[in-house]
């Protein structure tokens, strides 16, 4: 019988010890009750959570289709995959394999935090033991990747993102110093990390052809083989994409503003403090006011003790010549390239020191195009994160003794962890990251079983009352629904859904067995108009108006007192009302659509009403509308028909001229009294021909937008 080796029954310890590791602080952090995989109520918060469980559980339990990672019944119509509900592609697809022997509510997220806990410390092991040789030493320093801040801050939030022990793989790869030994493990890593998040993906991206490039520019690959070996991996790449899902939303829509607002400060590494999740990760370090992008995503605080580390380690490489020339043989020119490269990117094109822009470089769309792909380029300076500290652990090893270096990194760990307990605790049991439970409660929506879809009437991402339905479309294996929450969607597949149920709902064709959830006022009062002698019932529970085909029978008195409570609004003559695509007190109807956080709303699509209320109707009115109509140097005109109280009132034509072009004009609708049967006044515009931006290769918009209407005034 084989003997196990003192030296294999060490391996095994410290493999076990790593595994004990991962359960423990995962039972820590996420509670011991959320450790049940049949437990998801913990997923149910306002935060990104909800959204990742959500999606794997319509993944779950849909038929396999192709591309692989298609999720279509989370978010119908919109065009959708497992890739961009982040919900850890690679899990969802494993357990989908064995959905068959799943329960009705199943979680994996538990167990991927303690994946993610043990390789996070068995690889940062692995990657200090291969340089100091020293078991104990690499315990130690391991400890510090354990409990680092970048990636506690991401527990419990963005759970693909805590997979951080990918980047330590890359660091592996980086510390290799024949990369003719890495091409394998260089393609493994960037698929795997495709099936993970595609952040890490393009890091390692960046790395891999950085070094193929490199290589190519210093003679030691030739041209054929760097064209060979590029051409390889991005196919892999591409092709592993297509099947996981990526292209289910169209290349246009992963484009996102905010690179260059999601980014690198240049003191993130001393900002202790995250202002938005109101969490000090600091007893020693005060709070550096960044701006709220740089706060959310460029959150790369060092902590106290590592910021110790590393001076100490500077000072001892600026001593040392042992240690300098140890330095040069395993971290070549090109590491320190690689990390200069991705601080810039991370940076991005504008650059700040604390609440001061220092460098602000202008991009055209092209090029601002395409690094939004990676809008948060905070997120990139992890793995530079990641080697400041590698490399000062190491330093402090090579200078001290094996027994003295133990003694200084175990006291500097000591600090490390007594600073960033301060964010440590806030983390512990989920404290800060569970906000609420926003579960529907009262009895009426356990009172509608038959329920298979639930659609909101306003489609768009983030949808403000996803949150609340969240629970609900798990609890009632709801089938199908356009409430999302997912990192990207097919923005024009969501415009052509916003027209089509639009259309749907004017036409009064509704489906039964579908709860529509009434997205504003201004939609209520335009649905109690069109379906006012119908067969339709609407509901006001828990703060929420919905609307269900054939359940006018079940309404309640007090659903019918509050129905007709809501009342256009009251518009006095002779003042001037801003329109606000949100909080607009029920004036904007169906049809409107945001203009990206500035004055006003644009109509979108075929038709856009206006919902207001008089006190006079004896007199004709006269309505001053101050608007942009959507018209340019590709689009010169814009005819829209105005119809007042479903009768036609006059044709409003635009033309367009480059003094006025992107500027405010006053246009005004006379409407006689003859069409006023009522104070109530519904004004529909009609664009006959409406088209996007994107149509016009403009800019990747795919509204199909009209006129941005900015503020209304009255007056007989």
């Amino acid at each position: 019988m084989k003997m196990i080796s003192e030296s294999q029954k060490n391996n095994f310890y410290i493999i076990f010890f790593y595994i004990l590791i991962g359960i423990s602080l995962t039972i820590l952090f996420n509670g011991f009750e959320n450790i049940n995989f049949k437990n998801t109520k913990w997923l149910f918060s306002k935060n990104d959570m909800s959204g990742h469980h959500i999606g794997w559980y319509f993944f779950k339990d849909d038929i396999w289709r192709f591309p692989l990672g298609s999720n279509p019944n989370y978010g119908d119509g919109l065009g959708n995959s497992i890739v961009y509900s982040d919900s850890i592609p690679l899990f969802a697809l494993i357990f989908k394999l064995f959905n068959f022997a799943l329960p009705e509510k199943f979680q994996y997220f538990s167990l991927w935090f303690m994946v993610c806990f043990f390789l996070q410390g068995f690889l940062s092991f692995l990657l200090i033991f291969k340089f100091t040789n020293n078991k104990s030493y690499s315990i130690v320093g391991s400890i510090f990747f354990i409990f680092y801040p970048i990636l506690i801050y991401r527990f419990g939030w963005h759970p693909a993102l805590f997979g951080q022990w990918t980047l330590l793989l890359s660091m592996f790869l980086i510390l290799e110093k024949d990369h003719r030994k890495t091409e394998k493990f260089w393609i493994f890593l960037i698929l795997l990390t495709s099936l993970i998040h595609f952040y890490f993906t393009f890091i390692n991206l960046i790395i891999y052809n950085f070094f193929k490039f490199y290589s190519l520019i210093k003679k030691q690959i030739n041209f054929k083989k760097y064209f060979v070996d590029f051409i390889s991996l991005h196919s892999l790449l591409l092709a592993l994409m297509l099947i996981v899902g990526y292209f289910e939303v169209r290349i246009y829509d992963t484009i996102a503003l905010g690179y260059g607002v999601y980014k690198l400060n240049l003191l993130s590494i001393l900002d202790s403090t995250n202002t938005i999740r109101e969490i000090s990760w600091s007893w020693f370090m005060p709070d550096i006011i960044l701006a709220k992008g740089e706060e959310l995503e460029g959150f790369n605080y060092l902590g106290f003790g590592v910021l110790l580390m590393v001076f100490l380690s500077s000072f001892l490489l600026f001593k040392s010549n042992k240690t300098r020339e140890f330095l040069k043989s395993n971290f070549d020119s090109k590491i320190i390239l690689i990390i200069a490269l991705i601080t810039i990117l991370s940076l991005s094109n504008n650059i700040s020191f604390g609440a001061y822009d220092i460098i602000q470089i202008p991009f055209n769309k092209l090029l601002y195009g395409f690094f939004s792909i990676i809008r948060s380029s905070g997120r990139l300076f992890w793995v530079v994160n990641y080697l400041i500290i590698f490399i000062s652990i190491i330093i402090i090893f090579k200078y001290f003794t094996k027994q003295k270096s133990i003694t200084i990194l175990t006291l500097i760990l000591l600090i490390q962890l007594f600073d960033t307990f301060n964010g440590l605790k806030d983390y512990i049991g989920l404290r800060k990251i569970i906000k609420s439970e926003n579960y529907l409660k009262d009895k009426f929506w356990d009172e509608n079983r038959e329920i298979n879809k639930v659609l909101t009437t306003h489609v768009s991402n983030y949808n403000k009352y996803f949150d609340t339905f969240a629970p609900y479309l798990e609890e009632n294996k709801i089938k199908k629904t356009n409430l999302v929450k997912s990192a990207r969607i097919d923005r024009k597949k969501a415009a052509e859904s916003r027209y089509k149920l639009y259309d749907e709902l004017r036409n009064k064709n509704i489906s039964e067995g579908t709860i529509y959830v009434i997205d504003n006022i201004g939609h209520l009062l335009t649905l109690k108009k069109i379906f006012k002698n119908e067969n339709v019932g609407f509901f006001y529970r828990d703060k929420v108006w919905v609307m269900i085909a054939k359940q006018k029978d079940i309404m309640t008195s007090f659903d019918k007192i509050n129905l007709k409570k809501i009342q256009p609004k009251k518009i006095k003559f002779d003042s001037d009302y801003k329109i606000k695509i949100r909080n607009n007190s029920g004036i904007l109807g169906f049809g409107w659509s945001h203009n990206f956080g500035k004055d006003g709303a644009w109509s979108e699509g075929k038709f856009s009403n206006l919902l207001f209320q008089v006190d006079d109707i004896s007199k004709d009115l006269v309505l001053e509308i101050e608007c942009v109509p959507f018209i340019n140097k590709k689009l010169k005109n814009l005819n829209l028909s105005i119809f007042v109280n479903n009768e036609f009132n006059n044709e409003l034509k635009f033309n367009y001229d480059d003094n006025l072009a992107n500027k405010d004009r006053t246009v005004k609708i006379k409407i006689n009294r003859e069409k006023l049967n009522s104070k109530n006044i519904e004004l529909v515009f009609q664009n006959n021909n409406p088209i996007s931006p994107l149509d016009l290769l403009i800019n990747p918009d795919s509204r199909k937008i009209g006129l941005n209407v900015k503020k209304i005034k009255l007056s007989n």
